[in-house]
């Protein structure tokens, strides 16, 4: 009798502990909702200017320009709220289970005869430690539930977006162009464009007039110089010496080989016969 005993006062002590347990915990968070509207708090441009050439040898000014803007995007400000309670059908199974258990062992406690098999005893003691795995479930476990809130406030966010494009600068312009110690000058038209395939031949061929600085030409070596714009600070760049024309290779041509004689002349008239062109020419005689 006193094992039955305690055995129901064990179990009424973990029914109170379960119901005790049974208390469910709620907790909120803010989160940001839809998109509401965007609106443009303003707009700024930032201008970088360049001198630029391209492979036809046109120059003109670059405008490479940063433009930002300041935007305004308002949110729905919604609240999560979130439920942490005990799986309430394991509670109620386990209760239930251990509550017939303790009625059961009830009833085997109020029975005088203690001879044979005491049935109520038998099943009540089953249910009660059958009750176990439901009653520890609800301990363990818990159900969570997550309910949507919109609270009718707004959230504000500013961002700045840029974006960079590249266009040429339009309009007359006054230009310098500079070879070695020769310099051109002069100004575009509407379009802001110069072509500079006639200005530094001329330059080359006032510069460049010795043997040297012909034979490092013919050998596929640039020629450095200056472009500058009356908006925009000189920079440099390089002239192909394949970029100039075969006349001023000509011209050249025909002062050196007056020069020659005897076997070097032959060479060179042989240079002459086989080649296409008088930049052939020097290049053939020279590579011998």
């Amino acid at each position: 009798m006193r094992a039955i005993g305690s055995s129901r006062l064990g179990a009424a002590g973990l029914a109170v502990m379960l119901c005790a347990q049974t208390g469910c915990s709620t907790t909120s968070e803010y989160v940001r909702g839809e998109r509401l509207r965007e609106s443009t708090l303003g707009q700024t441009h930032d201008d970088a200017l360049e001198a630029v050439v391209d492979a036809a040898y046109a120059g003109r000014v670059a405008v490479k320009r940063t433009t930002c803007t300041e935007l305004s995007t308002e949110f729905s400000k919604k609240r999560i709220d979130t439920t942490t309670s005990p799986p309430m059908g394991s509670l109620i199974v386990g209760l239930a289970m251990l509550g017939g258990g303790l009625v059961l062992l009830s009833q085997s406690d109020s029975d005088d005869s203690s001879d044979g098999w005491d049935l109520p005893m038998t099943f009540g003691v089953t249910l009660s430690l059958a009750s176990i795995y439901p009653l520890v479930t609800a301990l363990t476990d818990e159900d969570v539930s997550r309910e949507e809130v919109t609270t009718g406030e707004v959230e504000e966010e500013r961002s700045r977006h840029c974006e960079d494009r590249t266009f040429a600068l339009e309009g007359p312009q006054q230009w310098s162009v500079t070879l070695g110690g020769a310099r051109r000058t002069g100004r575009t038209g509407a379009d802001g464009v110069v072509a500079l395939r006639q200005p530094l031949t001329e330059l080359v061929e006032e510069g460049i007039t010795d043997e040297a600085g012909v034979r490092q030409l013919v050998a596929g070596r640039g020629v450095a110089y200056r472009l500058e714009f009356e908006r925009v600070r000189a920079a440099d760049f390089r002239l192909d010496s394949k970029a100039l024309p075969d006349a001023y290779f000509q011209r050249f041509a025909d002062r050196y080989g007056r020069q020659l004689g005897g076997g070097d002349r032959a060479r060179f008239e042989n240079c002459e016969l086989i080649a296409k062109s008088a930049r052939e020419t020097l290049e053939c005689y020279w590579s011998q």
